[in-house]
């Protein structure tokens, strides 16, 4: 592994050995990294993985990468900080492992940041198994924005273009363009940017850690841009925990994101609103029960 590489990919491990084995072997069979080694770096950061992720990744690669072991669970977040402060590089970009990197994704973003030196992040086009395009670029939100994406009224004709996300819906993709936020499982960004913002808010155990990130930079005047030209491919739901479990840090971390960056008294009101639609929803069924009584002579 090279002592001074220019960029260094992280992966943030948890009991999912062959998964991490298959991201890594991405990482070395990309040209660019065959090409120019000096050039690229990677760290596995372990969160206390029970199924031997960590021998077993330093067993396949030897000296090839770093394997730092945090010992226990520190989520998504707190496990990338560990390893910028293990790896000093001017880059770096974050790859899930349940994720596989497609010839040029490290080149091209290498040459995306040479050309923005106002970009503070970066997201890579992110395809799924069957090479259709994940949507991996969101908009902040607002407070109407929340309330329609977290409920079916979102996607009523009327409303839908008032939803969270709904400008980039039509959008294939295809362009580099300035963006509000990128997912994590495949983002690249400055070393610069890091310090800035002082790396990940590690109250995220898990989800909205990014978009918390892109919420700092934007403030910092840092520029977050999609990048097509860098290709991942991404599972998705490849993490060892429950779907259960995934939905419960979902939902941990946009309570914790809306509070942080709204107020108590923003996320407060959304939750009360979500709630009252439910009201609606009850008056004709309660109206039309009361009809049929009536009807039925009861």
């Amino acid at each position: 592994m090279s002592a001074a590489p220019e960029l260094c990919v992280v992966v943030v491990t948890w009991n999912d050995a062959a998964r991490a084995a298959a991201a890594i072997d991405s990482f070395f069979d990309l040209p660019e990294v065959r090409n120019r080694p000096e050039r690229y770096a990677l760290i596995v950061s372990d969160n206390g993985s029970r199924d031997g992720t960590a021998q077993s990744l330093r067993t396949r690669y030897g000296d090839r990468i770093a394997v730092l072991e945090n010992g226990a669970n520190l989520g998504f977040g707190a496990g990338c900080n560990r390893a910028f402060a293990r790896v000093d590089a001017p880059y770096y970009f974050l790859l899930n492992p349940d994720a596989l990197l497609r010839p040029g994704a490290l080149d091209s973003m290498l040459d995306f940041f040479a050309r923005h030196p106002e970009a503070g992040i970066a997201g890579s086009r992110v395809l799924n198994l069957d090479g259709t395009v994940q949507e991996s670029c969101g908009e902040f939100d607002t407070w109407l924005g929340a309330f329609l994406r977290s409920s079916a009224w979102g996607e009523l004709p009327p409303l839908r273009r008032y939803a969270n996300g709904h400008a980039l819906r039509a959008w294939n993709y295809g362009d580099e363009r300035r963006v509000d936020i990128v997912i994590g499982a495949a983002l690249a960004l400055r070393r610069s940017t890091i310090r800035h913002l002082e790396g990940f808010d590690e109250r995220f155990f898990l989800y909205q850690e990014e978009v918390d990130l892109c919420k700092r930079a934007a403030g910092a005047g840092l520029q977050t841009w999609f990048v097509p030209s860098s290709v991942v491919q991404h599972e998705g739901m490849g993490s060892a925990i429950s779907r259960a479990a995934v939905e419960r840090h979902k939902r941990a971390g946009r309570r914790r994101y809306w509070i942080k960056h709204h107020g108590r008294l923003w996320y407060y009101a959304l939750c009360t609103a979500l709630v009252a639609r439910y009201a609606l929803y009850a008056a004709p069924l309660a109206g039309g029960a009361l009809l049929l009584r009536h009807a039925l002579g009861r």
